[in-house]
């Protein structure tokens, strides 16, 4: 299995991994045969890239740490509760963000919100999220494909699975688990009212858009302090998640501890560590994501710039661990040699390395002039002159 760019997906692959749409619906099963009305359909829907199956990277398997049984509930749970924040919007007025930072108190719209989040399928779907990361490789793989329409719910359950991951490399204990993946799973809630601002558009954001929706955090967590059964420290997760360790971020300026402690509170004027590791999860999985203005980032450029995020923005030591379980090239993600005797070789990542992941065993099979051969798999952990980069995109066929 690999990744493709969607504009080299060949009609006649098996798809690699299932779509689904933004109500956690199958759009497409692993394994059916792509041809060119599903192609269409999928393109139609705003992917861009997806995972097939071929004969290059046969036997070559991507772990993903959810079932699709969990992704499909997590991504109802999120959906739903969104649709509670547009009911709310609709109840406060479309232009509440012009008029207010935080949400209006009224026992009308805590009844609204009290009574219509799924609190259960959160609870459920957080609850999934632990027991299966819990018992999935202690690496990562590449992040899931998002279309637009479902970029906020794939988005969600990303970053949950992901700050679990490294909440688990950290060592926190199932309960602690499970409030930072009910958490994580809602940090964006607040944008129902503030909107994506980058929705939709093919420019970067303005000045006026980057303001507007720096208001989600306080929405967000205004909104979350109306369901009775979500803990205060939860709710904080939307609060806090673009807070900078150096206090630089916002709403509050809040500080990172200068060492890691496990404790699920902070001291007054620092951020809660489930906080922290929410915002990990969430510049990784963004910055690895297509969206409307820019396509994702090559990953070796993504990664370095998380690495220079390290006291700044985020906390050095929960990065380190960061680094421990995610790749720089994941598995099956399309990569070309540069130094050494297969210099501009192309093929993916057929395995991570041991004992360092960013060693991997490649599959090779484009040569330097782009004709393809038998695939081969190198070891680089014994070449140690070669290095890795993104393989660039195919040249558009001729039409």
């Amino acid at each position: 299995m690999r990744l493709v760019p969607l504009d080299e997906v060949e009609p006649g692959r098996p798809l690699g991994q299932a779509l689904y749409n933004e109500r956690g619906d199958v759009l497409a099963q692993r394994g059916v045969v792509i041809d060119a009305p599903l192609l269409a359909a999928i393109k139609a829907r705003g992917y861009s890239a997806l995972f097939v199956d071929d004969a290059q990277t046969e036997g070559i398997e991507i772990a993903d740490p959810l079932s699709p049984e969990t992704r499909a509930r997590a991504t109802r749970a999120t959906r739903d509760t969104i649709a509670v924040g547009e009911q709310a919007v609709q109840q406060l007025g479309p232009d509440i963000v012009r008029r207010a930072s935080q949400l209006p108190r009224s026992n009308e719209l805590q009844r609204l919100i009290g009574q219509s989040v799924p609190v259960d399928g959160v609870f459920a779907s957080a609850q999934s999220i632990v027991e299966e990361v819990l018992d999935a490789p202690t690496v990562l793989g590449l992040n899931a494909i998002k279309s637009q329409d479902s970029f906020a719910f794939a988005h969600a359950i990303e970053v949950a699975s992901v700050a679990v991951m490294v909440g688990r490399k950290l060592g926190l204990k199932p309960p602690d688990l499970k409030r930072l993946g009910r958490g994580a799973l809602l940090h964006d809630i607040g944008q129902v009212f503030t909107g994506d601002t980058v929705d939709g558009k093919t420019e970067a954001p303005t000045p006026a858009d980057i303001e507007q929706v720096k208001r989600h955090t306080r929405l967000g967590y205004d909104f979350l302090q109306n369901v009775p059964d979500f803990d205060i420290l939860m709710n904080h997760i939307a609060y806090q998640h673009h807070e900078w360790h150096n206090g630089k971020g916002y709403p509050r300026g809040l500080v990172g501890a200068d060492r890691v402690d496990r404790h699920a509170s902070a001291p007054s004027g620092q951020i809660l560590l489930i906080a922290q590791l929410t915002s990990i999860a969430d510049i990784y999985d963004a910055l690895c994501s297509d969206r409307p203005f820019r396509a994702r980032l090559p990953r070796e450029l993504a990664m370095s710039l998380i690495r220079r995020m390290a006291g700044v923005t985020l906390h050095a030591e929960l990065l380190q661990l960061f680094f421990e379980i995610v790749p720089v090239f994941p598995t099956g993600y399309p990569i070309r040699v540069f130094g050494g005797a297969l210099s501009a070789w192309k093929g993916v990542v057929a395995r991570l390395g041991s004992p360092d992941i960013n060693r991997p065993v490649v599959r090779l099979f484009t040569k330097p002039d782009g004709t393809e051969v038998e695939p081969f798999d190198v070891d680089l952990a014994t070449d140690t002159t070669a290095r890795l980069m993104t393989a660039p995109a195919r040249p558009p066929r001729p039409t």
